[in-house]
């Protein structure tokens, strides 16, 4: 069984008894699959014999760069918490290339967060234990070596790749343009008729003006690869380092020209200054069809990829008879202020009605007591058990004692049960009040007002449906405004909105 530890192991004979846990990692989920995590588990097999740990069956696994990437994962994050929550002693890699290939991470993980927290960590192929002031240079050492690989590694594929463009004139990397194939050694680039049908018919539909989201989908590719297809000056015949492709053009270089001649009129050349908005029903606003979020951008509420019937439900215009009100656009998102304006019309509804409702109403209402806060009793049981575990540790025991107060203070608060009841003043006072602050409030201060009011709001088009949070409708928001949607329309003639 695993003995109580109080101290860092100060050597590799104090590891006997201790839990320990596991980490392995591979660059690749392709080197995953090989026998890399075989060996590493071999290492830590033979180091809890060695030692006579416990095995405490914790095992982190995570596929990812040592050097780049391999701290920012959801692996990394879940031992450091383990760690934190006292689930083991003692963090075993195979070998110090296997725990990370970066020096800054490496001592980051153990200086700040595995020591403070209990927990050693041993590097098994060469028996380093970073809590031994002995092995703390060697331990330091492996940790730069390993990183030292990756950066010369890194250096030399980077010469090598620029070496293979000077020589064959083809791009380096694993994955070929689409439209070519590799062939041969050293690998050649060939074309691939097939694939390079699809590139001559995309740039084809976007120099007839498509955008890039509609030629994705004639063409049946993602939007970002798609995007990529149409950027890359491969297909005009020239590498992106500016050396000519042994290739040559395999799209007209005057088509490519176009191309992005018509793609520039999307896009800021120069970006100017930027003025942030906080738009009033970000978060809120869903359509009523597919579910997807809208989104505020450029001063309107966008159905990004909109859905046919959202884009169907574009109100007609006079002029055109058609459903769009901006060719641009085309159905796909509505000026922000449209929306607001909706919003406002609506909480004015309820203010209008508000006195009705509190002169109908029971003189009190007591809705049912919410409950309990149990996510902060967890919580709160949680920082108990630390703040023990740091006592034995640290033996400070005024520490202890402010921090048990503290937690005793917030346990009782988490306990207690809340009883709103409503009186029809109140429930008149909520009513009226947002729409008062609605109309006195710039469009940048209301989203605070339309997130208490609102649980979502579903819109096709510009019918929206509104659906009040539990505080609007425990303040009698469905006898104020009613039952059936609130819809808002745009005159065929140009005649303006209504409700």
């Amino acid at each position: 069984m695993p003995r109580r530890v109080s101290s860092l192991p100060r050597t590799v004979e104090d590891l006997r008894a201790r839990r320990c846990a596991l980490w392995v990692r591979e660059s690749t989920a392709g080197q995953y699959d090989n026998f890399g995590p075989d060996a590493q588990q071999e290492q830590f097999a033979a180091a809890v014999t060695r030692y006579a740990m416990f095995d405490s069956g914790l095992v982190w696994t995570v596929a990812a760069s040592g050097w780049k990437e391999a701290w920012r994962t959801d692996p990394w994050a879940e031992m450091i918490a383990a760690a934190k929550d006292r689930r083991f002693d003692v963090l075993v890699a195979g070998y110090a290339s296997r725990f990370s290939r970066n020096l800054k991470q490496t001592l980051i993980a153990v200086e700040d967060h595995l020591h403070p927290a209990g927990v050693a960590v041993l590097f098994a192929d060469e028996k380093l234990l970073s809590s031994d002031p002995d092995d703390w240079d060697q331990f330091v050492r492996e940790a730069h070596e390993a990183e030292s690989y990756s950066r010369k590694l890194s250096k030399r594929v980077a010469e090598g790749y620029a070496a293979k463009r000077r020589r064959l004139g083809v791009p380096g990397g694993n994955r070929p343009p689409l439209g070519t194939w590799r062939d041969g050694r050293p690998s050649r680039l060939s074309v691939d008729e097939e694939n390079l049908a699809l590139v001559r018919r995309a740039y084809d539909l976007s120099a007839a003006g498509l955008t890039d989201r509609e030629v994705a989908a004639r063409v049946g590719l993602l939007l970002t690869h798609i995007r990529e297809v149409l950027t890359n000056p491969f297909y005009r015949g020239v590498l992106r380092t500016g050396e000519p492709s042994a290739l040559g053009p395999l799209v007209d270089p005057a088509l490519w020209d176009q191309v992005q001649a018509l793609r520039a009129r999307y896009g800021r050349r120069h970006r100017g200054s930027v003025r942030r908005r906080q738009y009033a029903l970000s978060g809120l606003l869903v359509c009523g069809a597919c579910g997807r979020r809208l989104t505020g951008h450029c001063d309107r509420y966008r159905h990004v990829g909109a859905c046919a019937p959202f884009k169907a439900a574009a109100p007609r215009t006079r002029r055109t008879f058609s459903r769009t009100y901006d060719g641009r656009v085309r159905g796909e998102s509505y000026p922000a202020a449209w929306y607001d304006s909706i919003v406002g019309a609506a909480l004015g509804r309820v203010a209008a009605s508000a006195k009705l409702v509190a002169d109908t109403m029971p003189k009190a209402i007591a809705p049912e007591a919410a409950k309990r806060d149990d996510f902060s009793r967890v919580r709160i049981e949680r920082d108990r058990q630390l703040a023990t575990a740091r006592f034995v540790r640290d033996r400070d025991v005024a520490e202890l004692q402010a921090t048990m107060t503290r937690l005793d203070v917030e346990e009782a608060q988490a306990r207690e049960r809340v009883t709103v009841n409503v009186t029809p003043d109140a429930a008149r006072h909520y009513l009226e009040n947002p729409s008062k602050l609605w109309d006195d409030t710039e469009p940048e201060g209301r989203r605070a007002i339309a997130e208490a009011t609102f649980d979502r709001i579903e819109a096709v088009g510009l019918d929206l449906i509104v659906h009040p949070s539990a505080d609007a409708e425990q303040y009698g928001w469905s006898d104020a405004f009613g039952a059936e949607p609130l819809v808002c329309s745009i005159s065929r003639y140009g005649r303006g909105e209504r409700i």
